[in-house]
């Protein structure tokens, strides 16, 4: 791939990158504009018109109808409580395998990566089972801990490739001059994979904030939904069918947090990404 790339003239490349771009942009502008079209404007424009009038009562229908708010807080509230688990087992899990050079590194990484591969459907009925058994059906607190394990495997998978460009004389430095184990996990390698601990931080937050299968299954209760729950309300719920613009707008609102993350943390998580390169 890059070969060929290297092949094409500048202005090939430049107009390739162009169209990729456009690519991605085209869906994006169409809901957005969508987001603002009255009812019979979405019905009688094209999907590239430009609204004849701003029309906010959409966001104002969905923020009214469903409580978004609430939606809202459980969204962050499980995206940062898994997030937090997957970095707390994950850590000193990478650390072991990497720094520590633990002889079941290749069984621990390899299993990350199936793990990380598996999808969601084959897990989601033995943890509802297994919440039906525990008696948490409708928790958000058990919620969060299959994310949480689930969001672990990513996370040491990164976590142990960056950790493995980190120099071995480093923590034999360490304890030379007294420190332990958990003092050099904490107190040298974590300092030096900042970049990296907040890079996986965020990608797996984005991942929990869309979560939607796990949630429909173990979140019955409207008070305890979230907003790709809140979402699936709108289009099939009390709004009674699919108006296209109130669910351009609550798509809007749903894909904002995710945007933001990626607007002002990208230099961050390019830092963290390529850590292992350097």
């Amino acid at each position: 791939m890059r070969r060929a790339l290297s092949r094409l003239p500048r202005s090939g490349v430049i107009a390739l990158v162009i169209a990729v771009a456009v690519m991605w942009l085209l869906p994006v502008i169409m809901v957005v504009l969508a987001s603002v079209k009255s009812s019979q404007d979405f019905a009688s424009s094209g999907f590239l018109d430009l609204p004849k009038e701003i029309a906010w009562n959409n966001f104002e229908m969905f923020f009214g109808g469903i409580n978004i708010g609430q939606k809202i807080l459980n969204s962050f509230t499980i995206s940062i409580g898994a997030v937090l688990i997957s970095l707390f087992l994950a850590f000193p899990v990478a650390y072991a395998v990497s720094v520590g050079k633990h002889r079941l590194r290749p069984v621990v990484i390899t299993l990350s990566v199936l793990i990380f591969l598996l999808p969601v459907e084959s897990v989601a009925f033995p943890i509802y089972l297994l919440s039906k058994m525990t008696g948490q059906y409708g928790s958000i607190g058990f919620l969060i801990m299959p994310l949480g394990i689930i969001g672990s495997a990513f996370a040491i998978f990164l976590l142990a490739n960056v950790m493995n460009h980190i120099p071995a004389s480093l923590a034999e430095a360490a304890e030379i001059d007294g420190a332990n184990k958990w003092q050099v996990m904490w107190k040298v390698v974590l300092p030096l994979m900042t970049p990296t601990v907040l890079t996986v931080a965020l990608l797996l937050f984005v991942n929990n904030w869309n979560e939607y299968l796990l949630t429909l299954l173990l979140l019955p209760d409207t008070a305890s939904q979230t907003v790709p729950l809140a979402i699936s309300m709108v289009n099939y719920g009390q709004f009674g069918g699919a108006p296209g613009e109130l669910v351009a707008a609550a798509s809007v609102l749903a894909a904002l947090p995710s945007l933001l993350v990626f607007l002002f943390f990208q230099r961050t998580l390019v830092r963290g990404i390529t850590a292992g390169t350097q």
